[in-house]
């Protein structure tokens, strides 16, 4: 069932293109989606810097997305998609973390492998753009030679507080949330430096992070720890914890979160002990007086897993959720998409907006390996973005539920990170993968791209679009 939205479509604002990189051609959706999309990303987009990017030798923009027509049917979708500056590192091993700060300027948060002759070194930068480079935000601000494990994800997140000051919050599931090869920390930035904020939490696994700003303009800290989540307040002499901790026999994995104009807290998250094990997708509201079952919808099935959950909230006071949903392979042993669901709850009840997605995955550190699943909403429209499922490797923006519009489809990339600009564009940070293999042995990670799209939905009814199956 799909619920009535009063918009049919989401309208998304065409922007100047001068302090981008170089553009693909607009393209109707089905018109072309195989075009070359990017001939030289990072000619004239700046000299690569010490942070880690790397511009890429000529042709080294965005993907080819494959033959023409590339079998996606016309989606009634019209608009450009842009490289958002050079390529930012090699060998990322996490998906891109975006915000924007007080200026309005992106920032974006990156963990690339950085190798020097006999050392390869896993780092995590903060980078800005300037307009025409990516310029460092202080430097290396964590870092280890040991070759993290595929069975530990890494966890990067970004905000900003009510003033503009970048918060960071970065962590791995190794043997404990405090003693990992990157223990989990949290920082501000104070204009020149990165300062560490203590994170007054210990537990012997991280099992997933979020970072949300407040309309009071305070950051807020959820951190599953296992069988437990938190929720924290950064104030003037750090964190300090504002709700009775969450407590599930079943397992906390990979929650995000959500808050209200008046403070209330949402959660939504994996019913897992860890990351890409089996468990309930649950979405839970938070007060004082502790935590109320929302009572979401999970797909039923033995053997689902639903990896990076994301949570948002109407201005009517619903809410939405989305997820990448997986089956386990008992014959492969291998996870394998179901679905990218997309559930809302309103005076009646909730609602399924979307289930037709299917996604794909890659050997990224996080998830292990599903595909991972950005949403936002825009005038109380939901925008996701996740990674198809053509081997992994193709990025979809769902714009409108009801009215099934769609962008133009990119292939060769992965992608789970989504920022709304506030013209209403989509930012998606994406990641060119090194292998299109899932598993233990296959490459880890690739070059981190930030993708723009700028356009307007064509004029088709909606009986006349349908997405692409």
């Amino acid at each position: 069932m799909r619920a009535v939205w009063g918009m049919a479509f989401l309208v998304l604002v065409s922007t100047a293109c001068s302090h981008h990189g170089h553009a693909q051609e607009g393209v109707d959706a089905g018109a072309d989606a195989g075009s070359d999309a990017g001939a030289d990303a990072g000619s004239d987009a700046g000299s690569p810097t010490d942070a880690g990017q790397d511009a890429g030798p000529p042709d080294a923009g965005l993907p080819d997305a494959g033959p023409p027509d590339a079998g996606v049917p016309d989606a009634g979708w019209r608009g450009t998609w842009e490289q958002f500056g050079p390529t930012l590192g090699h060998e990322a091993q996490v998906y891109p973390a975006m915000a924007l700060d007080d200026a309005g300027s992106l920032l974006v948060a990156h963990v690339p492998l950085v190798e020097s002759p006999g050392v390869v070194t896993t780092e995590l930068h903060v980078v800005r753009w300037s307009g025409s480079v990516w310029e460092p935000l202080g430097g290396t601000i964590a870092s280890t030679t040991d070759r993290l494990p595929y069975t530990a994800p890494l966890f990067v997140r970004l905000a900003t507080d009510g003033t503009g000051r970048p918060v960071l919050a970065f962590g791995d599931s190794g043997p404990g949330a405090s003693i990992g090869a990157f223990p989990l920390r949290t920082w501000t930035f104070d204009g020149s430096s990165w300062q560490v904020v203590p994170v007054p939490v210990t537990a012997p696994q991280l099992s997933g992070i979020a970072l949300e700003t407040g309309s009071d303009g305070q950051v807020r800290l959820a951190l599953s720890t296992g069988h437990e989540l938190r929720v924290l307040l950064l104030g003037p002499s750090g964190w300090s914890e504002v709700l009775p901790p969450l407590v599930d026999d079943a397992g906390v994995s990979e929650p995000d979160l959500a808050l209200a104009g008046d403070g209330t807290t949402l959660v939504a998250f994996s019913e897992a002990a860890s990351p890409g094990s089996f468990g309930s997708l649950r979405a839970l509201r938070g007060s004082d007086a502790g935590w109320a079952d929302l009572g979401l919808p999970s797909p039923p099935g033995q053997g689902l897993l639903f990896h990076t959950p994301r949570i948002h909230l109407r201005t009517d006071g619903g809410v939405v959720v989305a997820a990448s949903e997986w089956q386990f392979d008992d014959l492969s042993k291998m996870q394998v998409g179901v679905a990218v669901p997309v559930f809302a709850l309103g005076e009646g009840g909730w609602s399924v907006l979307e289930q037709d997605g299917v996604p794909g995955g890659f050997a990224l550190s996080e998830p292990i390996p599903g595909s991972p699943v950005g949403l936002q909403l825009s005038s109380d429209v939901p925008v996701v973005v996740s990674t198809e499922v053509d081997g992994g490797v193709s990025l979809r923006a769902l714009v409108a539920p009801d009215a099934e519009l769609f962008a133009p489809v990119l292939g060769g990339l992965g992608a789970g990170t989504l920022l709304l600009l506030p013209d209403g564009s989509p930012l998606v940070g994406a990641v060119l993968p090194v292998s299109q293999e899932i598993g233990p042995e296959a490459a880890d990670g690739g070059q981190v791209q930030i993708l723009h799209f700028t356009g307007t939905p064509a004029t088709l009814s909606r009986s006349g679009v349908r997405r692409p199956r």
